[in-house]
């Protein structure tokens, strides 16, 4: 991210993510850091991303936000620039959220897109 210009946060709680299978760490977080940076780096200007990982109660909670350009939206999903075979990684993410009872929510405020999960450990 650095080598792209992209400054970044990162403040992770004592959090255990132990409960994750690692494939599914894989998935969720490589996805949404790999659509973050692809965003972000798109940008002239200022460039961020932003990571938060915490616990609440018996739950993780992350959320990923980067600033970004205008986003496209078919479905609740950001429509990918991809093209064809492009945009699966977010049905990805949303499966593999789902097998820890969590939730995926995705939104966009003018220029900011915001991934915000949520995990029962």
């Amino acid at each position: 991210m650095r080598e792209k210009g992209i400054s970044v946060t990162i403040k992770v709680d004592n959090v255990n993510l132990n409960f994750l299978a690692p494939i599914d760490i894989t998935t969720i977080f490589g996805n949404l850091l790999d659509n973050a940076i692809e965003a972000a780096e798109k940008l002239e200007g200022e460039k961020y991303i932003s990571i938060k990982i915490g616990s609440y109660h018996k739950m993780i909670a992350a959320s990923i936000e980067n600033n970004c350009g205008e986003v496209k939206w078919k479905n609740g999903f950001p429509v990918s620039a991809k093209g064809k075979g492009g945009g699966i990684g977010l049905l990805n993410v949303q499966s593999s959220v789902k097998k820890y009872d969590g939730n995926l929510i995705l939104k966009s405020d003018g220029n900011k897109f915001i991934a915000e999960l949520f995990l029962n450990s």
